[in-house]
C-alpha cells in the first residue's frame, strides 16, 4: 500500500478540518450567505464534523492529531515520540493556514458585504464574548483538558494495521473518529459560549496570521493582544490532560503531572495580571449589524409602529396646503385657487 508522510497527512488533515470549520462560521456569519442568520449549534456541529473528517483522512498515517495540544498532550502521556513533535506542530500550522486560504477564497464576495471587523476576524480566530483575560484562558484550559483527555480515552489517535498490500480496519476503527468528532461538537455547545473555543493553538493562531496577511476587505484588527490565549491556554490544558491520564489509567505518577499543573496556573496567573496591565477590548461580542440594503429598509418601514406623535409637514397627503377662498362677485358663490 502507497503510504505518505505523517506530517503531510497532518498537515492535509488539519487543513480539511479547518476548512470546513471556518467555513461553517463564515456560512453563518457573512452577509448575504444563504445560512446568515442560523445558531451556534450549526457552528458547534460543523466544527465536530470537520474535526471528524479530518482525522479521518490522515489518521492512518499520522494518528490524525490536526492539533499541537493533542500532539504534546500524547508526548507527555507517553504515547507519542517527542522527536516528532516540533514536525507535527509546524505541519498542523501550515494546514490550518491553507484551510483558512481556501475559506477566504470560498466566500470572496461576502467580505465586503459584511461590514462588522470583528465577525470577519470572528471566521478566521476565536473572539470572547466578554474579554476577559483570565476567564477566557481558564475556559481554553478546561476545554483542551476534555478534548485531549477523551481523545486519550476514546483511542481515536490509532494507527491502524497494514497486512500485506491492504490496510485493515475494523468498525471501532471506523465509529472512533466520529465519536471524537461529537466530543468537540458538544464540548463546544457546552462550554463554547465564553471564548468560542480555539482548543487548538494551531486552528486559532494560522487563521489569524492568514487574517493579517490577507487583503480582506475592511478587516479591522487582527487582535494579536488576545492571541497568546487560544495558544498557551489549549497547550497548559492538553499537557496536563495527558499527565493526568498517567495517573488515571495507570496509576502513574510523574514529573509532567507537576510540570503541567505549574504551567497551566501561570498561564492563569498571567491571565489575572493581564487583566490588570493589558488592554481589554471594550466589547468583544460578535453583534451583528443589520444590512443596509433597500429589502431590509423595505422591511422596516412595512412593520414600523409608531410610538410618538407624528409631525405632519404642510403640504403633505396628511395636510394639504391651505386654500384661499374666495367669491365670485357676479354669482355670489365661493371658489378657491384650486378651482
Amino acid at each position: 500500500m502507497y503510504t505518505i508522510s505523517p506530517y503531510l497527512a497532518e498537515f492535509l488533515g488539519t487543513m480539511i478540518m479547518v476548512l470546513i470549520g471556518c467555513g461553517s462560521i463564515a456560512t453563518v456569519e457573512l452577509r448575504r450567505s444563504k445560512g446568515h442568520g442560523d445558531n451556534f449549534f450549526t457552528i458547534a456541529f460543523g466544527w465536530g464534523f470537520a474535526v471528524a473528517f479530518g482525522v479521518y483522512a490522515s489518521h492512518a498515517y499520522s494518528g490524525g492529531h490536526l492539533n499541537p495540544a493533542v500532539t504534546l498532550g500524547l508526548a507527555v502521556y507517553g504515547e507519542f515520540d517527542w522527536a516528532m513533535v516540533p514536525g507535527y506542530m509546524i505541519a498542523q500550522l501550515g494546514g490550518a493556514m491553507a484551510g483558512a486560504l481556501f475559506v477566504w477564497l470560498n466566500y470572496l464576495p461576502h467580505w465586503k458585504a459584511t461590514a462588522d471587523s470583528k465577525i470577519k476576524l470572528g471566521v478566521f480566530s476565536t473572539v470572547p464574548a466578554i474579554h476577559n483575560y483570565f476567564t477566557n484562558a481558564l475556559s481554553e484550559i478546561i476545554g483542551t483538558f476534555m478534548l485531549v483527555f477523551s481523545a486519550l480515552y476514546v483511542g481515536v489517535n490509532f494507527t491502524p494495521t497494514l497486512e500485506g498490500s491492504a490496510l485493515t480496519l475494523n468498525l471501532n476503527h471506523v465509529l472512533k473518529p466520529l465519536a471524537y468528532g461529537f466530543m468537540v461538537a458538544v464540548l463546544v455547545v457546552g462550554l463554547g459560549g465564553q471564548t468560542g473555543y480555539a482548543l487548538n493553538p494551531a486552528r486559532d493562531l494560522g487563521p489569524r496570521i492568514m487574517h493579517a496577511l490577507l487583503p480582506i476587505s475592511g478587516k479591522g484588527s487582527s487582535r494579536w493582544y488576545y492571541c497568546w490565549v487560544p495558544i498557551c491556554a489549549p497547550f497548559a490544558g492538553g499537557s496536563m490532560a495527558g499527565a493526568f491520564f498517567q495517573l488515571y489509567y495507570h496509576g502513574r505518577v510523574t514529573p509532567f503531572l507537576f510540570i503541567t499543573s505549574g504551567f497551566a496556573l501561570l498561564v492563569l496567573l498571567f491571565g489575572w495580571w493581564a487583566n490588570q496591565h493589558m488592554y481589554i477590548s471594550r466589547s468583544a461580542e460578535i453583534i451583528p449589524e443589520p444590512e443596509n440594503t433597500e429589502a431590509t429598509a423595505a422591511s422596516a418601514a412595512a412593520t414600523y409602529m409608531p410610538t410618538g406623535s407624528i409631525p405632519v409637514v404642510e403640504g403633505s397627503p396628511l395636510m394639504p396646503a391651505p386654500t384661499k377662498a374666495r367669491v365670485n362677485v357676479q354669482t355670489g358663490r365661493g371658489y378657491s385657487d384650486k378651482e
